[in-house]
């Protein structure tokens, strides 16, 4: 029998590489939608339009499906609307974990991020175990995530078999709107960041992400956080990879991460003269400063977890931007 899947997030970056997994592994597909339809062109998915705030709809989207897939989020360092960002990823977790409690649901799938485990201690590895976010000074981000875990344990521990993914910085295809990461390959194509800093992160890919979620409804054990990390590299690195795919110099020089702090201010005055994101900005300094090096182990173990290459990853990521010409 085909098995059907309600997802949130379907036109973000993550959810587009889902639903198209899912549809490929013959899942039937219903996804809540907002106003970007791009992710969905071409593709058999019912689309409903509604509040991640109303459990009711939210509950009548839910029926009849196997599992259900948040992925929905608003993710920031800055500019951020601060309240918008605590009730989609706060209330709308609780909205969704209320909804699926009351449905005949099987597998509820919450997509998190690394970020929202506490950093430290930086010297000891980073498994599933540490203890997440609590500091009220730390980014928003990584709060409203932390709180949104706490919503979902709740709902474990009323009945609700749910599974936590903490992916490290994504990075892959079908990245329409751009997210962070993607315009940050989008921009080292376009010669834009001929400076880098000598600092690094964990990459994983989308569709490795995605595939995990997958096989995390049939393979996960309720209640667990399995971490979903990849290659570790510098953004020197990742310039030298488009640079070998594209065959065109990108970097001209990298410099000490502490410099980056200096340029805060030109980052800032730059993006609002081009209307567009900053290239670094204070939050996303301190995510690249505070990092503890995580441990995939787990979902290797468990969910057949096995992230690919880095540099395949930025080459595929490289065609779909040109063939879909990204701006």
């Amino acid at each position: 029998m085909e098995k059907q899947a309600f997802v949130t997030g379907g036109s973000g970056h993550v959810g587009a590489n889902l639903i198209r997994l899912l549809i490929y592994n013959g899942w039937k597909v219903r996804c809540l939608v907002h106003h970007d339809g791009r992710a969905f062109e071409g593709l058999n998915v019912e689309l409903t339009k509604g509040s991640i705030l109303d459990s009711s709809f939210l509950k009548q989207q839910m029926e009849g499906c196997y599992a259900v897939f948040h992925a929905a989020a608003i993710v920031g360092v800055e500019n951020i609307n601060v309240d918008e960002m605590k009730r989609v990823n706060i209330e709308g977790t609780r909205a969704m974990c209320s909804a699926a409690l009351s449905s005949e649901i099987k597998r509820f799938i919450y997509f998190s991020s690394i970020h929202a485990f506490q950093q430290e201690p930086l010297d000891r590895k980073l498994t599933e175990e540490r203890v997440l976010v609590t500091d009220p000074k730390s980014p928003q981000y990584d709060l409203t995530k932390a709180h949104a875990e706490n919503e979902v344990k709740k709902a474990y521990k009323a009945g609700l078999s749910t599974v936590v993914l903490n992916p490290t910085g994504i990075l892959g295809p079908y990245d329409f709107k751009p997210s962070r990461m993607g315009q940050l390959l989008k921009n080292i194509m376009d010669q834009k960041m001929p400076l880098t800093i000598n600092v690094g992160f964990n990459w994983v890919d989308v569709r490795d992400v995605c595939s995990a979620a997958i096989e995390s409804v049939e393979k996960a054990k309720p209640g667990d956080n399995y971490i979903l990390s990849g290659r570790w590299a510098t953004f020197h690195d990742l310039a030298d990879m488009v640079s070998l795919k594209i065959n065109k110099k990108t970097r001209w020089a990298t410099l000490p991460f502490w410099s980056a702090y200096l340029f805060l201010p030109f980052a800032y005055l730059f993006s609002k003269i081009l209307r567009r994101r900053p290239l670094f900005s204070k939050g996303s300094l301190h995510a690249l400063a505070v990092q503890a090096t995580p441990t995939n182990k787990k979902a290797k173990e468990c969910l057949l977890f096995e992230p690919r290459p880095l540099n395949e990853t930025i080459g595929d990521t490289i065609d779909w931007i040109i063939k879909n010409n990204v701006q």
